[in-house]
């Protein structure tokens, strides 16, 4: 891995993506804000893919999910997407997450809080629901150990933070303890931390800074900082708590996923690639809506990004992030009409655009190879 790689300020501005496939023979794609919003797949985006698979290029998902990958792929059916189009497959943070905490917190020593040589771990995690099992998580960690990951229930327990969500505090392994007689889950056992839709820190950083003297390491499953929900909600996400516990509070964190490019790297190791980690690497483009993890953990890698508008920074942009039908998205125009513009989309000169690019990039001192409204082929 080498952060000497060359990076430049010049970008190419695109109205669709269509104008960069002859230019790749391999994709590595983002999931939320690119692919689909966590609920329904984004305008274009699967004819995209589609169309990239009829044309024999090799794809693989790079996601910073706190999934293991083989339940990441397993949703990708709901969004109308088989897992035989990416011959890469999935590499998920939670996956990279699980391997760590395998080798490192799995299995019995005397160092351990608990009476059986278990690791107990001071649980952050989601809500149990469709979407997401923390329980499958946590099993998927300890597979083929031949020991168990115990839940703490206080931060005096905790052998160490397992950061898998940044939803709640989970006391317990057992969901069905968690619940009471009248269906309800018990606040004791399942502690809502207000963080993921308001990120209040009362509850966050009473628990990190007992943590924190105590010199508990953390692990992150998810380093990403926002995500862009239905409806256009702003969910905030582990990697904030992660940094917060880091720099504020001085503790040891362990973060897995983008912007590392070793996991880039392993996309290419998946498909069969050989290449030099210290240099540029010609026909591969990673595709995302972050900044700072996908173009970030891009240009880090060696190999070219494509910075999707219509994600997560298309508020900061005054843009509308793109949705799942035609009437939303980014549409980029020579010159303003507004008689003949659709409510819902936004538009948006090329110069204006640029320059507001500009001003990002330089600030954030970042910049992608190109930039594009969605993955769709078409202009809106």
């Amino acid at each position: 891995m080498s952060n000497n790689l060359p990076t430049t300020c010049a970008f190419t501005l695109h109205t669709s993506f269509s104008p960069l496939l002859p230019l790749y023979h391999t994709f590595l794609l983002d999931q939320f804000g690119v692919i689909h919003n966590g609920s329904e797949s984004l305008h274009g985006a699967v004819n995209c893919i589609e169309v990239m698979h009829q044309q024999h290029k090799q794809m693989a998902i790079l996601s910073n999910t706190s999934s293991p990958s083989h339940v990441a792929k397993k949703r990708l059916i709901k969004y109308g997407l088989q897992e035989g189009l990416f011959a890469g497959g999935l590499v998920s943070s939670g996956e990279e997450c699980a391997r760590h905490i395998r080798q490192h917190y799995c299995g019995g020593n005397n160092n351990s809080s608990s009476s059986d040589g278990n690791k107990k771990a001071l649980w952050f995690t989601w809500k149990e629901s469709e979407k997401q099992s923390p329980m499958q998580f946590l099993t998927h960690c300890e597979e083929g150990s031949g020991a168990m990951i115990d839940v703490a229930t206080s931060v005096d327990e905790a052998d160490f933070i397992l950061l898998h969500g940044s939803e709640v505090w989970r006391r317990c392994r057992d969901i069905e303890s968690s619940t009471s007689s009248s269906g309800q889950e018990d606040n004791d056992v399942i502690v809502d931390l207000k963080f993921l839709y308001d990120e209040d820190y009362t509850v966050v950083d009473k628990l990190l800074q007992e943590a924190a003297n105590k010199g508990l390491p953390m692990v992150c499953a998810n380093p990403d900082l926002i995500v862009g929900l239905p409806k256009g909600i702003e969910g905030h996400m582990p990697g904030k708590i992660a940094n917060r516990y880091e720099t504020i509070m001085g503790g040891t964190v362990h973060q897995f996923g983008k912007p590392n490019p070793r996991h880039f790297h392993s996309c290419l190791e998946n498909l069969g690639m050989e290449f030099d980690v210290n240099s540029k690497i010609d026909g591969v483009a990673h595709v995302g809506d972050s900044l700072h993890h996908d173009v970030v953990g891009a240009n880090a890698a060696g190999i070219d990004s494509i910075f999707v508008l219509g994600g997560i920074h298309a508020k900061e942009l005054g843009l509308s992030a793109t949705g799942c039908d035609e009437h939303s998205g980014i549409d980029i125009v020579d010159s303003r009409d507004p008689k003949r513009e659709e409510k819902g989309k936004s538009y948006v000169t090329k110069a204006e655009l640029i320059s507001k690019l500009n001003v990002m990039f330089d600030e954030a001192g970042v910049y992608p190879t190109h930039v594009v409204p969605s993955l769709s082929l078409g202009k809106y």
